[in-house]
């Protein structure tokens, strides 16, 4: 039977190198990634250039790129939507481990690299 369940905080993997990303799921419309943040860790800043990345934030506070220098602090209970060709990324700042769901829609949406 297909995996529809999934604890959060059980799929969450943590790298004492760099943040890591677990895939939970994936369809024909979309890919659902689990994200483990350590203090101290970012993901770059990047862009996806066939569409949009949400991102639901689970556990923690880090600190946002939105581009052109610009940042904001997002934390757990937030929903945080990146729509195709807008800069995101990300550090964990604080002192807590970090987790959020990242969601691809739809699933093929490209990657590239960015200023913050």
């Amino acid at each position: 039977m297909l995996d529809r369940i999934f604890a959060v905080k059980d799929v969450a993997k943590f790298s004492d190198v760099k943040a890591r990303v677990t895939q939970v799921a994936t369809s024909e419309h979309s890919i659902i990634f689990v994200w483990g943040v350590r203090p101290g860790q970012e993901i770059e800043p990047h862009t996806h250039p066939k569409g949009q990345d949400t991102w639901i934030m689970v556990q923690g506070e880090l600190t946002y790129y939105l581009g052109n220098g610009q940042t904001e602090k997002i934390e757990a209970g937030q929903i945080d939507v990146a729509p195709k060709n807008e800069v995101h990324g990300c550090v964990n700042e604080g002192k807590e481990d970090a987790i959020f769901i990242s969601i691809y829609s739809p699933k093929e949406i490209g990657y590239e690299l960015a200023k913050k």
